[in-house]
C-alpha cells in the first residue's frame, strides 16, 4: 500500500500543468483558399520558432514574437510556368507579433511577372499576414 500511495503522490507531482485558457493564446493559420486574381496564395506553416509542426487546420501560440517557416502552395495554374524554379517555391520565415485572443491569417503574395531570375533565387513570393481577427 505504501508503494502504491508514493507511485501516486510521484504521478501527481510531475504531471503536467494545465494549458492556458485559449483566451491566453494567439491563433495562426493559412489563409482557406487561395485567391487567384489577386495572385495571393495559401501557405504551408512548416514550423514555429524552430519547432517542426504537424499539418493542422490552426496552430495555438503564446503571446510575443514569433518566427513561423512557410511554404507557398501554389495553384496548379502557376506549376509550369514555374518549371525553371529548382525544388519548387522552397520555404521563407515570416515574423510575427502575436497577441492574445487574435487569430493571424497567413498567406504568400506572388509576383506573375518576376522575370527567371527571381524564380531562381525564389524572390518571385513573399508570406506575409493577411488578415488579423
Amino acid at each position: 500500500m505504501r508503494k502504491l500511495t508514493f507511485i501516486l503522490t510521484l504521478l501527481i507531482l510531475i504531471a503536467p500543468t494545465q494549458p492556458a485558457p485559449a483566451a491566453d493564446w494567439g491563433w495562426i493559420l493559412s489563409i482557406p483558399h487561395a485567391k487567384s486574381g489577386e495572385q495571393v496564395y495559401k501557405v504551408r506553416i512548416l514550423e514555429i520558432d524552430g519547432e517542426a509542426q504537424k499539418e493542422l487546420l490552426r496552430y495555438a501560440v503564446a503571446p510575443g514574437r514569433h518566427t513561423i517557416k512557410v511554404s507557398m502552395m501554389l495553384d496548379l495554374q502557376w506549376e509550369p510556368d514555374l518549371a525553371e524554379a529548382p525544388r519548387g517555391p522552397g520555404w521563407k520565415d515570416l515574423e510575427v507579433e502575436i497577441v492574445s485572443g487574435k487569430t493571424y491569417q497567413l498567406a504568400a503574395r506572388l509576383d506573375a511577372n518576376a522575370p527567371i531570375e527571381a524564380q531562381l533565387d525564389r524572390s518571385y513570393w513573399a508570406p506575409f499576414v493577411y488578415r488579423v481577427d
